[in-house]
């Protein structure tokens, strides 16, 4: 197409217009503008050298565009491999349950920081069991008579609340 995007082919001014009066007058004329004798006429020698000149014009190969260029049916089935191999070693698995294990220690003295309960440590004792728990398994290291001493002196107002009768 030409680059300057004008339109090349033209027809006479006026054409239109006269038209149909000339296409009328020609079909009116009983004259036929090709003779009868020469309508159905074969050119001389036309079977005799058609052979030698339809075997000229094949000799030149023409050149065969692939419906499937094998570039595309490369590309797309490495496509569809990428895709299959993504989809295979995706983890599906990503809702697995979460334990008490699985939870830092950090993690959990931060939330019982952060959230308030309402609850005094008298009731937090009062619902975990003693079965089989030793005084070792709640602390991770041993604690110092000097910040024992601190402790309950800052803590307990009434000492008669800490003899404890032992009986043996």
């Amino acid at each position: 197409m030409n680059k300057n995007n004008k339109i090349p082919f033209k027809t006479p001014e006026g054409y239109f217009n006269s038209f149909e009066d000339k296409l009328m007058d020609k079909l009116s004329k009983p004259e036929s503008t090709t003779s009868k004798d020469s309508a159905f006429k074969v050119p001389d020698n036309y079977f005799e050298s058609f052979h030698d000149t339809l075997k000229g014009k094949l000799e030149n190969e023409p050149k065969v565009i692939p419906l499937f260029p094998i570039k595309k049916i490369i590309a797309v089935a490495a496509s569809i491999a990428a895709i299959v191999l993504i989809v295979l070693n995706y983890n599906w698995n990503t809702s697995s349950e979460l334990t008490f294990s699985d939870l830092a220690n950090a993690d959990i003295e931060a939330y019982f920081e952060n959230n308030d309960f309402e609850l005094s440590p008298y009731e937090i004792a009062e619902v975990l069991p003693v079965t089989n728990t030793e005084y070792s398994d709640f602390l991770s290291s041993p604690i110092e008579s000097d910040n024992l001493l601190d402790y309950l002196n800052e803590n307990v107002s009434d000492f008669d609340e800490l003899n404890i009768d032992y009986n043996e």
